[in-house]
């Protein structure tokens, strides 16, 4: 238990890091559940893979596009990465269509959940919403220049570190403490 506790714990220090570092959501959330992962001995991709999927993910960051109309990013990131250990792939959809949706389930139950309960929605704009009583329209250089102020002010302590209860590291470490249980789970048959 105690090692869990640390390694979701580390999923929220690197969503933290990751989100001053490159700043969209999904690739933030995707690789701090994967590093905190691989750091635990848990290689959930390969590092290849890991920057594969941190290039897909940049362009669907801030509501895919920055439109703030679809899913928050670091859902996006976080569904991914539990997605990606439940393992329903290719080969198991082929020999069973339903298989799906046990990733369904996961994502549902792990993740979304979580959010429309935290944030009431998935979207980028509803989360906005919950934690600034106020969404932007991105596009425009001058909202996005007010979103990362008030990204800065609301998210960050004066010294600069992002704050662990933000939406990047709560998203990294929901995902962390699911895919342990799904690997534990899988681990049991």
């Amino acid at each position: 238990m105690v090692e869990k506790e640390k390694i979701i714990k580390r999923a929220k220090e690197l969503g933290a890091e990751n989100e001053l570092k490159y700043v969209g959501c999904v690739q933030s959330t995707f690789c701090a559940v994967v590093d905190a992962l691989r750091e635990a001995g848990i290689e959930l991709v390969t590092p290849e893979v890991e920057e594969i999927f941190f290039t897909a993910g940049v362009g669907l960051s801030g509501g895919v596009g920055i439109t703030c109309r679809g899913s928050c990013g670091a859902l996006v990131g976080a569904s991914l990465a539990v997605s990606l250990a439940t393992g329903v792939g290719r080969k198991e959809q082929e020999k069973d269509p339903m298989s799906r949706q046990i990733s369904y389930k996961n994502v549902r139950e792990y993740i979304a959940n979580k959010f429309l309960e935290k944030y009431g929605g998935l979207t980028c704009r509803e989360v906005q919403w919950a934690r600034f009583g106020k969404a932007w329209d991105l596009t425009r250089p001058e909202c996005f220049e007010d979103f990362h102020k008030n990204e800065l002010e609301k998210c960050r302590t004066p010294d600069g570190k992002t704050i662990e209860e933000c939406t990047i590291p709560v998203a990294a470490a929901w995902a962390v403490e699911a895919i342990l249980e799904i690997l534990e789970k899988k681990k049991k048959g």
